[in-house]
């Protein structure tokens, strides 16, 4: 505990964290040996995998399966034991997507959304759609801006005022994205569309047909960890291997998986010298709400969850109009903001991540929790601290962050977030070797010395 506290009194006075206490021995290594190239070799044989797939690494699919295997192969050559985790699942299966209103715009059903064939009047709400009042008499599709009040919402309100079904679009500086979301429980068909489809089309007569159905099926989670370590004792680190449904998935999650991959493989020689375990771990259908992972936690026993000390997790790390994000681990210093705080001992995590970048002499930016949903929440949950980075989603870049990140103000981070451009072009590899590096620090300083407080 005393070398984490001496970090976070160094962070404090505004000086470069110590980097010569023996606790960092194997931070230094790894972050020294992992290479920006071998991890781009990785992130295009997913580009690869997904194109030779249609297009997608999608839980439950042949992408995910190709990406699976290549993932084992390359654990294997480097020494590890791979083994993989059946998960159960719930997948939702597309039949027709078609909108005619007029001619033929392009439509993304909602998952887990009713079926149907729509014929009548459609018209743009009033408002976000969250009240009955906000539809017009006699429309029987509307069209509804997100925000304000879950989808869910506003089916409900359409419905109640006789709508039959419902197209939703994002307002984006980026007006052709459509993202295909998740709206269980909803009593209508909703789809999703542009937010310039939404601003052309004219009221009038249109046909919606939305078809789909949910499916049993099964994913894997996949591990390797060192053969050596204390059992009692273990460091996890990991990323979700799946993609969505609507594109290759490469910078959503294709690149951090080849980071914490290509971080295994330089602590391969360690194996035995490393104090405490590290387990990796590769998760399947996190696309559906973090399902591999949740699953995973679910089925430990309580002796288990106790022998992991901390779970980090990485997510879009290499952005194209990244910002270094650090998940903020601890509240503390904004109480009054409302942001949630992870479990105990997260604080000291996020110091240890954030050194990862400090080494670097990079600049960094904290988000909470909220900011990124992902693997993570499922250990927070359990009580187990966790830690971990992004490169930015959704969210619009700042003048201020462009200003220390470069890139584009006013534009999101990931322009490509869900769609068929996530390829292997839209990937920022000076970032991805970036976050790649500040991933290996924080795995080798744990793994020598994870004594976070619990």
């Amino acid at each position: 505990m005393r070398s984490v506290a001496l970090v976070l009194a160094i962070m404090l006075l505004g000086g470069q964290p110590a980097v010569g206490s023996t606790n960092v021995w194997l931070a230094r290594a790894l972050s020294a040996a992992v290479s920006t190239r071998d991890a781009m070799d990785s992130v295009r044989a997913f580009d690869a995998i997904a194109k030779a797939n249609g297009g997608n690494r999608e839980a439950g699919r042949p992408g995910y399966e190709r990406s699976r295997e290549y993932v084992e192969r390359v654990l294997t050559r480097a020494g590890y034991r791979v083994y993989a985790q059946p998960v159960p699942f719930l997948a939702f299966r597309v039949d027709t997507e078609k909108l005619a209103a007029p001619g033929e715009v392009k439509v993304l059903m909602a998952q887990f959304v009713p079926s149907g064939k729509v014929t009548g009047q459609l018209a743009r709400a009033a408002q976000a759609g969250c009240q009955v009042a906000d539809y017009r008499p006699g429309t029987a599709i509307a069209v509804v801006p997100s925000g304000v009040c879950p989808i869910g919402d506003k089916a409900v309100a359409a419905r109640d005022a006789g709508v039959r079904a419902v197209l939703v679009y994002d307002v984006s500086p980026v007006p052709d994205t459509i993202i295909r979301r998740r709206a269980v429980g909803t009593p209508l068909p909703v789809g999703f569309i542009s937010q310039r489809s939404a601003e052309s089309l004219p009221a009038g007569i249109a046909t919606l047909e939305l078809s789909g159905r949910a499916v049993e099926s099964t994913t894997v989670n996949l591990f390797a960890e060192t053969s050596g370590g204390r059992e009692d004792s273990i460091v996890m680190a990991g990323a979700h291997l799946d993609g969505g449904a609507d594109g290759p998935g490469i910078n959503d999650n294709a690149t951090s998986v080849a980071a914490v991959l290509e971080t295994a493989v330089r602590l391969a020689p360690y194996q035995r010298k490393a104090p405490n375990k590290v387990r990796f771990a590769f998760w399947g259908a996190e696309e559906l709400v973090n399902v591999g992972s949740t699953h995973y936690v679910d089925t430990r026993t309580p002796e288990q969850l106790a022998a992991i000390s901390l779970y980090l997790n990485w997510e879009l790390i290499a952005s194209p109009n990244f910002v270094r994000f650090v998940v903020d681990g601890d509240d503390s210093d904004h109480p009054d903001t409302g942001a949630p705080a992870g479990p105990p001992g997260s604080g000291e995590i996020e110091a240890v991540l954030s050194e990862g970048y400090r080494v670097q002499r990079l600049p960094f930016r904290t988000a909470d929790l909220n900011d990124i949903r992902s693997d993570q929440e499922p250990f927070a949950r359990a009580g187990i601290p966790i830690g971990g980075a992004f490169g930015g989603v959704r969210g619009v870049k700042t003048a201020e962050e462009a200003a220390v990140f470069g890139g584009t103000a006013g534009q999101p981070y990931d322009p490509c977030y869900h769609q068929p451009c996530d390829d292997v072009s839209n990937v920022h590899v000076g970032a991805l070797g970036e976050a790649m590096r500040g991933m290996a620090w924080a795995v080798g300083r744990f793994a020598v010395d994870d004594d976070v407080r619990r």
